[in-house]
């Protein structure tokens, strides 16, 4: 049986064009001065770190649909994953830039990448994933303590800005230097990404089929993020 028995051509066909938007966001925020001049220094800084690994998610989107298509289990995990990394990534471009030119591609970017990886998991038969790629017994419990640890790791790292500044009416210093509303990371990571990299932990530990099929992909989000993140700090 094939790893994704039914990765259909559109699939495919939405990636690639996801992989023809990404660069020409990147190019313009990395070269056209004006794509980030109403944004403040530090958010500026901070999204052309992003574009940076953008470009480096994008390569692994491709090479992981590439290996997908020829029954790659971790080539579907990984295509998963950084699917997931580009949601992520352009749902706080969409959200926290000024609106600039590249609003609408932005917009654009967001939308395709949802619902390629929401078609995409619904169509995967959990059960026969597993089957093909099992996370082996020796490497079942260091990455599902892995996992819960970086998931509670930044929850805790998060609401150490957060839960401060709320009991003092105050506001976090990463918001208000950044010259945003409030933090679209601690938004995204606080009520979606970090419960589900922890649940994907504790799923692997107990030998659940849920575990088994998050994991990898989740790892690869957290592959890419932390690249972003040791980007904006070399930045």
């Amino acid at each position: 049986m094939r790893a994704w028995v039914l990765f259909q051509r559109r699939y495919l066909w939405t990636t690639l064009v996801i992989s023809a938007l990404v660069p020409v966001s990147s190019f313009m925020g990395l070269v056209v001065k004006a794509t980030y001049a109403r944004d403040t220094a530090i958010w500026a800084q901070q999204a052309k770190a992003q574009d940076v690994a953008d470009l480096v998610g994008i390569c692994v989107l491709l090479a992981s649909a590439y290996l997908a298509s020829r029954d790659s289990v971790r080539g579907v995990q990984a295509w998963a994953g950084a699917l997931l990394f580009l949601i992520y990534t352009f749902a706080i471009y969409s959200f926290a830039s000024d609106f600039n030119s590249l609003f609408l591609l932005y917009v654009a970017v967001l939308g395709l990448s949802t619902y390629t990886f929401t078609g995409g998991v619904l169509l995967l038969d959990f059960e026969e994933l597993r089957r093909l790629a099992p996370v082996g017994r020796r490497a079942r419990v260091p990455l599902g303590g892995f996992l819960i640890a970086l998931g509670l790791g930044f929850a805790v790292l998060w609401l150490s800005q957060d839960i401060p500044a709320i009991i003092g009416g105050t506001v976090p210093a990463a918001v208000s230097e950044a010259g945003l509303l409030t933090n679209p990371i601690h938004v995204l990571d606080l009520a979606l990404y970090l419960p589900a990299i922890v649940i994907s932990g504790l799923s692997l530990l107990r030998n659940r089929t849920l575990g088994h099929v998050f994991s990898f992909p989740l790892v690869s989000f957290a592959i890419l993020e932390l690249l972003g993140i040791l980007l904006i700090f070399v930045v």
